[in-house]
């Protein structure tokens, strides 16, 4: 028979894995409506996504949740989540920035005319 503090410990873990999955999969589910955000351009709402997955990553990481062989298959979930989001940022900076140059030259044509 398993002593009394042996049960309890393995309990605790049990429901401290189970909580721990459940941050995992909101914290995914979290970075898809981020990226669905940025893709349709609702940057204000993807900033207060970010900030509340940002607040999950960081519990994660602090238990090193992610770092355990269990959570594997999450953790490359969430690192692919990361860089599509990194991407998306990046390619919309582009834009912006090819967006200004051609302002800034309309701007230039029209000082020009005068």
């Amino acid at each position: 028979m398993n002593p009394p503090h042996q049960i309890m410990t393995t309990e605790t873990e049990d429901l401290a894995s189970a909580g721990f999955t459940q941050m995992i999969d909101y914290l995914e589910n979290l970075l898809i409506r981020q990226l669905e955000k940025l893709r349709k351009y609702d940057l204000d709402a993807a900033i207060v996504l970010a900030e509340e997955a940002n607040t999950v990553a960081m519990a994660l990481a602090r238990e090193k949740v992610l770092d355990q062989p269990s959570h594997i298959e999450h953790r490359r979930r969430i690192q692919k989540l990361y860089r599509d989001i990194s991407l998306v940022i990046s390619t919309e900076r582009s834009e912006v920035a090819q967006k200004l140059s051609a302002i800034r030259k309309g701007i230039k044509v029209l000082g020009m005319s005068r």
